[in-house]
């Protein structure tokens, strides 16, 4: 794929042969039958199968370097192996939060030491990692927060809170921002940690979603212990490793097509839905017909404007550019087309999106309730629609004040 102004969407035949042999992968060892989604226990052994088939395979993290389990794959090919993926229905690999915005920070911040000890055991999910930024009294403004680590022999002595932490209650490793200079610009006193999550003084609540599932939770750090050796970047510098995993985060939860994290339907199969329902004859009759099928097609014009935004992106980062606002703008875009795309299964299905498991089957039973209900998170998770929109007011129309 060309990475000049120019549009050139054709593949090199390095990027053919490498989606070439992850289709064969996926072709070879996906599973079979898969886990209710009723099931948590059963969907949480799955993804841990899972994730270690993809680091047997150096398929779990191939945009890592190869001297930690990667295969030095380019923005291209990371299109790609995502877009395989969801073509192929491939189960979440449990350890998201690790492969992606944890490893991006040690990637990018951590000593070689940190690298050498806290880099293998992510791909298989050997170690499990959350993130710790999210506080009661600072979300939108994460830089408020007030969780605070202050000086102790050796390390550091946590104090405070932190919620919405996904998969806390399973991880081994949290990703954690806290306070450490009251005093400083609220920017500037703030250090990042890698917190093992088994310490003493770390409680884990898990919170009960409106899908039913309990995958957030709140954190309390009464006193807990961490090592100076587990600091990630400088004292006071963690603000900068925030933005290292956000950026990271914004991208992986606007990568998917209409989904959440790349899970459960598809806006292909809300068109299957619509054209199966048409052609049996149970779409309303007369204007409210028409209009579904208006939305219909709004809503894959707004889906191709989206994904070829995607391809801009993508091509500025294999120039070496970091679009950030870009990627800011993107995600709020592609966030609220997401929450549209759910609600458009809710006009064709009517109750029966409650009480059944809805069409086509190749979603899942109860695929359509648990995405509407999950769509209500992405407009939160990665950075608000306020904050993205503020992004864009302050950086691309470069408004003041």
């Amino acid at each position: 794929m060309s990475n000049s102004a120019s549009v050139d969407l054709s593949l090199t035949a390095e990027e053919s042969a490498f989606r070439d042999e992850l289709r064969a992968f996926l072709e070879a060892h996906l599973p079979g039958e898969r886990a209710s989604l009723d099931d948590e226990a059963a969907r949480l052994e799955e993804s841990r199968r899972w994730q270690r088939t993809l680091a047997e395979g150096r398929w779990a993290v191939p945009g890592w370097p190869e001297r930690w389990g990667g295969r030095d794959a380019g923005p291209v090919q990371l299109m790609l192996y995502e877009a395989e993926l969801a073509r192929a229905r491939a189960p979440r690999g449990v350890n998201v939060i690790g492969t992606g915005w944890g490893a991006a920070a040690l990637l990018r911040h951590g000593t070689p030491e940190q690298q050498q000890r806290l880099l293998p055991p992510i791909p298989a999910g050997d170690e499990i990692w959350c993130q710790l930024f999210s506080e009661p009294g600072a979300g939108s403004d994460l830089a408020s927060l007030t969780t605070r680590a202050t000086r102790a022999d050796g390390g550091w002595r946590v104090e405070g809170q932190k919620v919405w932490s996904s998969i806390a209650q399973i991880a081994d490793r949290g990703l954690l921002l806290a306070r450490t200079d009251p005093a400083a610009p609220k920017h500037a006193g703030i250090t990042c940690f890698a917190l093992d999550m088994r310490a003493s003084g770390v409680e884990v609540r898990p919170i009960r979603q409106i899908t039913g599932e309990q995958e957030f939770n709140e954190v309390f750090f009464d006193g807990a212990f961490v090592a100076d050796s587990d600091r990630v970047g400088a004292e006071g510098a963690g603000w900068t490793v925030a933005i290292t995993t956000l950026m990271a985060e914004r991208v992986g939860l606007s990568a998917g097509e209409g989904t959440l994290w790349g899970q459960g339907p598809t806006f292909a199969d809300v068109l299957t839905l619509w054209r199966g329902r048409r052609d049996a004859g149970l779409l309303p009759p007369g204007d409210a017909g028409a209009a579904l099928r208006d939305e219909m097609a709004r809503l894959h014009i707004e889906g191709e404007a989206l994904r070829m935004t995607g391809l801009r992106l993508l091509s500025a980062v294999a120039r070496g550019e970091v679009p950030a606002a870009e990627m800011s703008v993107r995600k709020l875009a592609s966030d609220l087309w997401g929450q549209q795309v759910h609600d458009a299964v809710w006009q064709l299905l009517g109750v029966e999106a409650q009480l059944g498991p809805g069409e086509p089957r190749a979603v899942g039973e109860g695929a359509w309730q648990r995405a509407f209900l999950f769509a209500r998170a992405l407009t939160i998770g990665g950075g608000t629609t306020e904050v993205q929109k503020d992004i864009l007011v302050r950086r691309i129309l470069g408004v003041r004040g």
